[in-house]
């Protein structure tokens, strides 16, 4: 496949996912507000709120439909600006923006396990999440996007070495000139103006901030989803109401399978995208669309798994197959009798 079919390909992928996921979102988003019961409290909230920074973060990819590649000892990710028609200052803070886009959805994923574990334990804590508590738990993941923003933007070196130790393999990927770019790069073993190999300390430095940014969630997420397993694997043998086991049980899955689908999507591609370079080990295979689908299949387990959003679905489907149908028949009918 030639630069241009890739492109072509990458972009129709990208359009297609930043649809269905508004679609999906935005009918996760009204089955929320309009289907959920009471007693799920404040956590309708949260559920809104991470389907909207999903539908950001889609739109974000399509706009900027980055090119990431890694070359060696480098990782980067490029927008060519002149094809985009982006000024200089734009492209670069889109960039950043959509690199932000990644802290806010990890650490949304781990404040949705300190929920659910406050919820299964009965212990009064789910009232941290009430009134103003709840303006901080939606501000803790802006702070890790923040940081992801700050660290991409700041740490990370775009001198001469990094931008001619790029330059060629741009050029021969995506038949783009680095001086139309904008780009975010860590390369860990840049060459000098000798041709010396020398080590990148800011490079690993950026590394160093993005794997801190990430330990903290995914720590948080191992903590308080064990306990909440262990609490979940009792739930049988509580007093409480099968209503409310039921759902629990139905919010916990969601909750996992909601893990599973970044881990599977984002985390492990970008950790080995971020750490194989220092061995200079190819994964290009991981860096070409693992932005693009995260958005459009994120909030597909809570549809699935969750009684009173699955329902509906399904009720819609059925009531809208059987008119066809009566319309057919109806058709049918009339013609025999004609």
């Amino acid at each position: 496949m030639n630069t241009e079919s890739y492109r072509l390909v990458k972009l129709a992928i990208q359009v297609i996912s930043v649809i269905a996921s508004l679609l999906i979102n935005s009918l996760l988003i009204t089955l929320i507000i309009t289907k959920s019961p009471k007693n799920m409290g404040n956590y309708r909230h949260l559920m809104v709120y991470f389907c909207c920074c999903s539908m950001i973060f889609g739109i974000l990819d399509v706009i900027v439909q980055p090119n990431i590649l890694t070359y060696k000892s480098a990782f980067f990710m490029v927008v060519d600006m002149k094809r985009r028609n982006f000024a200089p200052w734009f492209g670069k803070f889109a960039v950043y923006a959509l690199c932000g886009s990644f802290g806010i959805a990890i650490y949304g994923i781990a404040i949705h396990f300190v929920y659910r574990s406050f919820a299964l334990e009965r212990q009064g804590r789910i009232r941290y999440f009430k009134g103003a508590f709840l303006i901080f738990w939606f501000s803790i993941p802006l702070v890790g996007g923040a940081a992801w923003f700050l660290v991409t933007a700041y740490v990370f070196p775009k001198t001469k070495m990094e931008t001619e130790y790029i330059r060629s393999i741009v050029n021969e990927t995506f038949n783009m000139d680095i001086d139309n770019c904008a780009y975010n790069a860590g390369v860990f073993f840049p060459l000098d103006e000798n041709g010396k190999q020398v080590i990148g300390w800011w490079s690993f430095a950026g590394f160093a901030g993005y794997l801190t940014i990430m330990i903290i969630p995914f720590s948080i997420i191992l903590s308080f989803g064990f306990k909440s397993w262990r609490i979940v694997g009792g739930l049988l043998e509580q007093g409480d109401s099968e209503f409310a086991k039921n759902l629990q049980l139905q919010l916990y899955k969601a909750l996992v399978a909601q893990t599973i689908i970044p881990v599977i999507l984002l985390f492990i591609p970008f950790g080995l995208l971020f750490t194989l370079p220092i061995f200079e080990i190819d994964c290009q295979f991981l860096a070409a669309l693992i932005f693009a689908i995260y958005p459009a299949v994120d909030p597909l387990p809570i549809l699935y798994f969750v009684d009173y959003y699955r329902i509906p679905v399904i009720d819609f489907f059925k009531t809208t197959k059987c008119r066809a149908n009566r319309v057919g028949m109806d058709s049918i009918g009339s013609t025999v009798i004609e």
